[in-house]
């Protein structure tokens, strides 16, 4: 029995041994594969691309102006001319108040404007056969204007009209509700451009400047605009500086009132040489990369700039450069390497 466990024991130590040495065989041979044909990599040609830097934010979007057309008198609404989404043109009558308004006092203005008009009539044919003095007949002509004015006047505030030209956004009354002067019946916008406020911090306030490009993106829908106006000063409320944008929303596709996010491009660079952050090493000299050097690694020191994912390499590369962006592990600087089939 002992001898048949010292046979067992003696096999398993040979087969042991024989997967080891097998094992460190094949080990070496991949060793001398990559010293012999190289280690494979994939490479990125270098060649200029556009790298835009952005800040973003969220902000609320309104039309570039907007006005509340408001009951000049008390008492109740007659007629509702508009409704939400309709186009009206400056002075264009949105509501009316029945001509019987107390507060309207159209019954007393219009017969004050009667009886001074048939005053006014009778003094200038008088005047014309010389009854009356030219002084006596202005003094009256003065009271007549007065009158219709005031009849003009009255008139007016019986009716509610569009403060501008552009899209209703609100009504807030309906036919039959008692209103209060000054109480606003609806808003007007002008939504052909539509405009936003963002609050930036101190070091994005450097960044921004006048006339820089943006974009306001709404329900998948991306207007165009500008920066038009940066803060010179913090606004101590919100700890932030103030900057106002308007974008084209020519085709009204932007609703007035709406949250959008807001992107403004600080900095764009149409011909970079861009690498993935993930690709970019740093060492004691500085940042590098390994480009292909014949069939060699070559590690390279560069000069970057801005940075968004990506480092902009402002020197050290040039248009054409290969620059390893996988196996990048078992590369060192004068290895040999191989671009594999699938490398760029």
């Amino acid at each position: 029995m002992k001898s048949k466990l010292m046979i067992l024991f003696v096999i398993t130590t040979l087969l042991f041994l024989g997967c080891s040495r097998q094992e460190k065989a094949e080990s070496k041979n991949m060793e001398q594969i990559y010293k012999e044909e190289g280690i494979p990599v994939e490479v990125q040609v270098m060649q200029p691309q556009t790298f835009i830097k952005e800040l973003s934010y969220n902000a609320n979007l309104s039309g570039i102006r907007q006005s509340a057309a408001a009951a000049m008198i008390g008492g109740r609404i007659e007629k509702v001319h508009v409704k939400v989404g309709d186009y009206v043109e400056k002075g264009q009558v949105m509501f009316e108040f029945p001509e019987d308004a107390p507060a309207g006092q159209l019954v007393q203005a219009q017969s004050a404007y009667e009886m001074i008009e048939a005053t006014y009539n009778r003094m200038k044919n008088l005047y014309a056969k010389g009854g009356i003095s030219k002084q006596d007949l202005e003094s009256v002509e003065t009271q007549y204007k007065v009158a219709e004015a005031n009849l003009d006047a009255v008139l007016q505030m019986l009716k509610v009209r569009a403060p501008i030209d552009g899209y209703v956004i609100s009504v807030n009354v309906r036919e039959t509700d008692g209103v209060h002067a000054e109480d606003v019946l609806a808003f007007v916008s002008q939504t052909n451009r539509m405009k936003a406020r963002i609050w930036a911090t101190e070091d994005e306030v450097c960044q921004i400047n006048k006339r820089q490009k943006a974009t306001a993106t709404w329900n998948n829908i991306t207007l165009t605009g500008i920066v038009t106006e940066v803060a010179i000063a913090m606004d101590r409320g919100h700890n932030a500086f103030a900057v106002n944008l308007e974008f084209n929303n020519i085709q009204n596709l932007c609703k007035s009132g709406v949250t959008g996010k807001i992107s403004i491009q600080t900095y764009v660079n149409k011909e970079a040489l861009l690498v993935a952050r993930a690709n970019v090493k740093k060492d004691a000299n500085g940042f590098y990369v390994y480009t292909m050097n014949g069939d060699n690694a070559n590690k390279t020191y560069v000069t970057t700039g801005q940075e968004n994912g990506s480092f902009e390499i402002v020197d050290g590369l040039e248009v054409g450069d290969k620059v390893i962006v996988k196996g990048l592990n078992l590369v060192s600087d004068g290895v040999k390497v191989k671009i594999v089939a699938n490398g760029q």
